[in-house]
């Protein structure tokens, strides 16, 4: 014989039930393990609003909560952070002085670049300017109109 899986009403129903029964008892792992179910599927705010609901009190509400808060925080070494901390600082001095290298580099390039324009080049540059300069009209100022 074949088992009819439950509709989706009847399932919530049969969940509500099982937190109001936790909640009573006050099982702790029932609680939790519910509630965690229940705000996969429906969601944090939802769970919220179920607890104001089913909560006859404060004290149970807080109870409540109180089981869904994380057991144990797991503690971090504080020599492990520190090392990182070390080991970051390392890569960024490194990435540094590999940025700074390439800048020297660069510029040494563009100095050499600058001074070893032959002199010819330089020659054909004045010349270049003198003829354009004795070929294009000097400016004195922009046009007076008579008046």
């Amino acid at each position: 014989m074949v088992a009819h899986p439950l509709s989706a009403s009847a399932r919530a129903r049969k969940e509500l039930e099982a937190l109001k029964l936790a909640l009573a008892e006050k099982d702790e792992a029932d609680l939790r393990r519910l509630s965690d179910r229940y705000a996969h599927r429906q969601g944090p705010k939802a769970l919220q609003l179920l607890i104001r609901k089913l909560a006859s009190t404060e004290e149970i509400a807080n109870f409540w909560q109180l089981q869904l808060l994380p057991k144990e925080i797991p503690k971090v070494e504080i020599s492990h952070t520190e090392l990182i901390q070390e080991e970051v600082a390392q890569e960024i001095n490194s990435e540094e002085e590999i940025i700074q290298e390439e800048i020297i580099i660069q510029e040494e390039i563009i100095e050499a670049e600058l001074t070893q324009q032959s002199p010819l080049e330089i020659k054909a540059r004045s010349e270049v300017a003198r003829r354009l300069r004795g070929w294009l009209p000097s400016w004195d100022g922009p046009l007076r109109q008579a008046s």
